[in-house]
């Protein structure tokens, strides 16, 4: 019955939230995130194959947070890399052929319909991969159907300016607002499958976030289809996959800890069989408090935990900054009754695997694609790579702190000359599809980690069912306040079952704790009104769950949400904080936009362009500057006067001690 109770809370909070997904959106939005809040990590998810996001410097906007709300920060970046062979084609379909083998960069292959061809020739294997990001270089690899590629493909203008805006991280509550059914080819050709549907879906998650992305263009966009600063210097040779991107969030005490991203990875070709398919997942953590600079990502370490149950690799802060950053992020990946070899690797920072050219013969480095071979175990270049989980070691930990990243990976048996098509290897046939797991799991210890992973394992092959939630602590879930005109603020809240009371609770933005306002609910209670408060002031508000009063009382709060009676923060936006407007039109733009903001108070203002990665690119304003509106133009390039690249920037603007940032786009 609370569960139905709550479904129906949803039904009337999505109705109002489907609406604003479609119609209250930026115009021209091409890549898209969205933050779990619900649990005790705070993730961003995207729509284009990342995890995190290079804007730790803002503590509005979290990458990976632990515990949510601390302000402390586990993850810069993440991103899953997806490795496979495929037989390479001539342009009229036909299987190609190595007349002689190992072949040379003078050697022409035979198609399979040539007189020349013979049965016992060598076929053309490609060793490729796709990566949601690279790690050391600005490149991007797995993208939505709208990206900002595609707003240059004249045939697709109509479809992009129709659903662009719409191509999001749809973030749903027990199942509601529903996505659209993923179907490869899309029967309706629009491939935009995050329109809220008006029903619900099945999901095991409190929370669920829906992406949808692909490594080639579903709209036949010519051309070399990656994206980012490094594009240039890369040729990406497409598997040909599409990717349903789920993420899994919970509120519930045993489960707060873990975030789960179920990845459903499918073979859009209709004749090619993808051999030898091998995940992994890419991590940079940068562990430390969000205001902290560059410094907090030079002493963290990484690991390694081997055993049945475990096989994960985690990142800690290696002082823990003096008791501020005092926890271990971890990641798996699992495919429920797959038993496949994993394998994990560290470098230095820039000396990442390159697959920049992954059909040349006649590579610069060791491998021309050397992540698909630092993937799958094989031929890795010891000079520039460093095992995680060295052969007969069930824990290893590097033993000096650094700038750590790691790559986590499982794949299959490979064959051999010996043993050509090995049992359990893992082979996509065309149109098939697979799904497996990454878990990002936080804990105090090691020893916790390991506890959380194996039951993250029972729990996937259990089928992600929680089971009875009477006995279990939950943290509410406030959903984004909305105004009941003229002057009352509407607050619903989610909760998997009754605390002994709720406390609803309010004080005005930047005023000391000891201003926090408390409203006692029962704790059947799910909703509250608060009215005739200052039309002037902005306000923070939250709620609390407690359990077992007295000594051994729990205390869980909610996410706090900043509002006043002209605009409510949503969880998923910048906030514009009090006296610091910051827009700029147009956006996105090429080449130039205008700046405005508006200062209540003179001041010491610095306005700067950041990239994705945090790096400044240009400083438009370092002086004192009068209180009121102010503009500026921003043409596009960076400090040294060179054009900047397309993609995502981020206006800083900072004021005293206040900071406001803004998401912009530059298309060329």
């Amino acid at each position: 019955m609370k569960r139905i109770m709550l479904l129906v809370l949803v039904l009337v909070f999505s109705c109002l939230s489907a609406k604003s997904a479609s119609e209250g959106m930026q115009p021209n939005r091409a890549l898209d995130s969205s933050v779990h809040a619900s649990g005790q990590v705070w993730l961003r998810t995207t729509n284009y194959g990342f995890l995190g996001s290079g804007d730790d410097f803002v503590p509005q906007y979290p990458s990976l947070e632990y515990p949510g709300g601390s302000g402390i920060d586990f993850l810069y970046q993440a991103s899953p890399w997806i490795s496979a062979k495929r037989q390479r084609r001539n342009l009229f379909g036909n299987k190609l052929y190595w007349p002689v083998y190992p072949p040379n960069s003078s050697t022409v292959p035979i198609a399979e319909d040539s007189p020349l061809w013979s049965p016992s020739m060598h076929a053309v294997e490609d060793t490729l991969t796709s990566v949601g990001f690279d790690g050391d270089k600005d490149l991007f690899e797995l993208l939505p159907a709208y990206n900002p590629l595609l707003y240059s493909n004249s045939s697709a203008t109509a479809l992009y300016d129709q659903y662009n805006s719409q191509d999001i991280v749809l973030s749903s509550m027990y199942g509601y607002p529903a996505p659209r059914p993923f179907n490869i080819p899309d029967p309706q050709g629009n491939y935009c499958f995050t329109i809220p549907q008006a029903t619900t879906f099945e999901t095991p998650g409190f929370e669920t976030h829906s992406a949808y992305y692909y490594d080639y263009c579903p709209f036949g966009t010519m051309g070399d289809r990656d994206w980012g600063t490094s594009n240039a210097h890369n040729t990406h040779i497409p598997l040909g996959l599409a990717i349903h991107q789920e993420s899994y969030a919970w509120n519930m005490q045993n489960f707060a800890q873990t975030v789960i991203i179920k990845y459903t990875v499918y073979n859009a070709s209709a004749i090619d069989t993808l051999y030898d398919v091998a995940l992994a997942n890419y991590v940079d953590a940068d562990i430390g408090p969000q205001t902290w600079g560059p410094e907090k990502a030079a002493d963290d370490k990484s690991g390694y935990i081997s055993g049945a149950g475990y096989e994960f690799a985690y990142s800690f802060d290696a002082d823990f900054d003096g008791g501020m950053s005092p926890g271990y992020m971890a990641n798996k990946i699992y495919i429920p009754g797959f038993t496949g070899n994993n394998t994990a690797w560290v470098w230095s920072v820039g000396s990442g695997p390159d697959d920049s050219n992954p059909l040349n013969l006649n590579p610069t480095n060791r491998t021309a694609n050397e992540k698909y071979w630092l993937v799958t175990g094989r031929n890795p270049n010891m000079d520039k790579y460093a095992s995680l989980c060295p052969d007969g070691v069930n824990e290893y930990e590097q033993p000096s702190p650094n700038d750590t990243r790691f790559l986590n990976t499982l794949y299959g048996n490979m064959p051999s000359p010996n043993n050509p098509n090995p049992a359990g290897r893992l082979n996509l046939a065309p149109g098939a599809s697979l799904s497996y797991y990454s878990i990002l799991f936080c804990g105090g210890s090691i020893e916790e980690l390991k506890q959380i992973s194996a039951t993250a394992e029972d729990f996937i092959d259990g089928g992600l069912q929680i089971g009875d939630l009477e006995g279990l602590t939950c943290i509410p879930y406030l959903i984004p306040i909305s105004i009941q005109a003229p002057s009352t603020f509407v607050l619903n809240w989610f909760s998997g079952n009754d605390p002994d009371h709720f406390e609803v609770m309010y004080k005005p933005y930047s005023a000391p704790a000891s201003e926090w306002q408390s409203i006692v609910k029962p704790g059947d209670a799910r909703n509250h009104n608060i009215s005739n408060l200052d039309p002037n002031t902005w306000y923070e508000m939250k709620v609390a769950s407690i359990y077992n009063p007295g000594p051994g009382e729990v205390y869980l709060e909610s996410q706090t949400q900043l509002v006043n009676y002209q605009y409510i923060s949503p969880n998923n936006d910048l906030v514009n904080v009090p006296g610091m407007a910051l827009s700029n039109y147009p956006n996105p733009f090429n080449p130039n936009t205008t700046v405005q903001f508006e200062l209540k108070a003179a001041g010491e203002t610095t306005l700067s362009v950041y990239n994705i990665k945090g790096q400044v690119v240009k400083t438009l304003i370092n002086q004192s500057m009068p209180s009121g509106a102010h503009k500026i133009n921003w043409d596009g390039r960076d400090n040294h006067d060179n054009p900047c690249s397309s993609g995502i920037y981020y206006l800083r603007l900072d004021n005293g001690h206040r900071t406001q940032l803004r998401k912009v786009l530059l298309i060329k």
